[in-house]
């Protein structure tokens, strides 16, 4: 791998560290990474550009560094690789104010952008999940015994989502993640191999939810967020509805089901279930304060 690294980008690291999915090296200073790409490599020029334009102001993500022949990926024996220069140091953890920061650091795209609404991917994915759990017999007892409960928080935030869509109001599309919160370092953060444009609340959401279930999360974050940042009714609709979107247990059931890890690692996610509904009411009144927005029936009974 030395010898592509040095035909083809004419860097010549004296040693390379073999990481997860590629090589770490350094030159003269800087540190880089040569990642496997399994992505479409039609859409490397995008993530380029955007990681060339919040470099130049002053958002020092990870770079592309093209081949010597212009090139924004490498094909190594059937599979492509990029090179991306590692420009900031951060290794810090990252808050709820870095990550709202960060989606709204582009104000204007020249992209062809064609943003699937959210509530139709939610539709397919419990459809499958539903199929694939009927087929099974007492394997994943917990699974099996708690997953109506959360496809009914998906219905609910589906229809709630949908609302949104059929009023077709203009939305506004940022910069975000493939999936924020998972890991909260600026190492993820900055790396444009997670980039992705989705309507703006996507990244807060998922950082709340999982920061909610997986560790713990201060309400204030999320009340302060709203006071600083000027959300749109449709918006603050849109976030309700996926903080409502079980993410992070169709996530864990994925790697039950096809990566067969033990089913104990729902156990944190069915703890935190009544207390999540809990904010979930919270969160509902909070945005009441900026916007009369549609109550979802049986989470404010229970509080009534």
């Amino acid at each position: 791998m030395k010898n592509v690294i040095n035909n083809l980008y004419k860097l010549f690291p004296s040693e390379l560290y073999t990481i997860d999915n590629g090589f770490r090296f350094f030159v003269k200073d800087y540190e880089y990474l040569f990642l496997l790409y399994n992505g479409d490599v039609n859409n490397l020029n995008i993530l380029a550009d955007v990681s060339n334009r919040l470099y130049y102001k002053k958002i020092y993500v990870n770079t592309f560094v093209p081949t010597f022949l212009g090139n924004l990926f490498a094909e190594v024996d059937g599979e492509n690789y990029v090179l991306l220069r590692i420009n900031s140091s951060l290794r810090d953890y990252y808050n709820l104010s870095d990550v709202s920061k960060f989606n709204y650091s582009l104000s204007s795209y020249s992209y062809n952008l064609n943003i699937k609404p959210w509530y139709l991917a939610w539709n397919d994915k419990v459809d499958l999940l539903e199929n694939t759990i009927s087929d099974l017999n007492k394997e994943y007892p917990l699974l099996q015994e708690i997953f109506p409960y959360y496809v009914g928080m998906a219905e609910n935030a589906i229809s709630y989502c949908k609302d949104v869509f059929l009023k077709k109001d203009k939305l506004l599309i940022t910069i975000n993640h493939n999936r924020v919160g998972v890991d909260n370092t600026f190492l993820y953060l900055y790396n444009p191999l997670t980039f992705t444009f989705d309507y703006d609340v996507r990244d807060i959401a998922e950082y709340i939810k999982n920061k909610f279930i997986f560790h713990s999360l201060d309400f204030n974050e999320v009340e302060e967020l709203l006071n600083n940042y000027k959300f749109s009714r449709s918006s603050l609709m849109l976030l309700f509805a996926r903080l409502m979107y079980p993410s992070y247990f169709f996530d864990l059931c994925k790697l039950i089901l096809e990566e067969e890890k033990d089913e104990g690692i729902l156990d944190k996610v069915v703890l935190k279930a009544e207390e999540y509904e809990d904010f979930l009411n919270d969160v509902y009144f909070l945005i009441r304060k900026y916007y009369d927005v549609p109550k979802i029936d049986w989470l404010i009974r229970k509080f009534s």
